[in-house]
């Protein structure tokens, strides 16, 4: 069922393959695979991320801010077997069709914790009502001009979910002055606890991200930005995280760590020596902070 607005915390920790197998054999008994992923539990996610010529959105992560918003466009498409996390050669990037579903998202995070609104809507009206703000911007369109009601009006053609929340992206973007920045693709194994389906696991491999063609029927293709055979674990959950779940996580050494799949598109730019070249690699490309499956044993 279709949600535009919702809560919860995220927590991530990079781990590398021998590591999510064993975790897998241990969460086995207390999940389930998500009702959209294909028979090996995988999808596959592209996203259109939305920052300005002074990299607001990306310095914002970077530095830690309490209180930080991001504005993305969002596919969901098909994967592969994926076996282990060494699965690009199973990458099925299938083509969009101007009726694919797609998600444009408010995502918000205050003091940890991830607030998300979006709408739904078909891809072609979604890159429609970019190309809407885009063409604002250039005009130098006031941000105020979403409030009125001609604006509204001009607005239902695109057929979204919410018009009130379409409204408030479109309110973001003008007052940002945001823009296409990069296409940000990976792999997920998604899975949800069998007791409390707002509790999700999942395994994002093959992070891949592009500062060109920012088109998402244009396919997944990208500069992989996370190390070989690495997947990103998440929890989320809108409540405590249950005992069995903590037991797990304290067994591999989880600690909850910073990694924004956005601000990884920076790490095969930024130079090595600058702060923030060193601080991005620090956070997704170092490899100690990626434990192997012998220590996890």
């Amino acid at each position: 069922m279709f949600t535009d607005n919702f809560c919860r915390y995220e927590f991530k920790f990079p781990v590398s393959a021998g590591v999510m197998d064993a975790m897998l054999r241990d969460l086995e008994p207390f999940v389930e695979k998500d009702a959209y992923a294909n028979a090996h539990g995988f999808y596959c996610l592209s996203s259109i991320y939305f920052d300005n010529d002074i990299d607001q959105c990306f310095h914002e992560t970077m530095n830690g801010e309490r209180y930080r918003q991001k504005i993305r466009l969002r596919v969901y498409r098909s994967a592969g077997d994926m076996s282990g996390a060494s699965g690009v050669d199973a990458v099925r990037d299938e083509p969009l069709d101007d009726d694919c579903p797609a998600f444009f998202e408010i995502k918000s995070k205050i003091n940890g914790l991830v607030m998300k609104r979006r709408v739904k809507m078909r891809l072609a009206d979604a890159m429609a009502f970019t190309a809407l703000t885009q063409k604002q911007l250039a005009e130098g369109t006031e941000a105020r001009l979403v409030l009125t009601d001609e604006n509204a009006e001009t607005l239902k053609r695109f057929g979204a979910s919410s018009i009130q929340i379409l409204r408030e992206i479109q309110y973001i973007i003008l007052s940002k002055k945001l823009r296409p920045r990069n296409v940000v693709s990976y792999e997920r194994l998604a899975l949800f606890a069998k007791d409390d389906p707002e509790l999700r696991v999942t395994f994002d491999l093959n992070v891949r991200t592009r500062g060109d063609d920012l088109d998402l029927a244009a396919g997944t293709q990208g500069r992989l930005s996370t190390p070989p055979g690495t997947a990103v674990l998440e929890l989320k959950t809108g409540r405590e995280i249950p005992l069995w779940l903590v037991k797990i996580a304290a067994k591999y050494g989880y600690r909850n760590n910073t990694f924004s799949k956005y601000c990884s598109y920076y790490v095969n730019m930024l130079p090595a020596e600058s702060l923030y070249g060193e601080y991005a690699a620090a956070m997704h490309n170092r490899p100690e902070r990626i434990r192997d499956s012998a220590q996890a044993q």
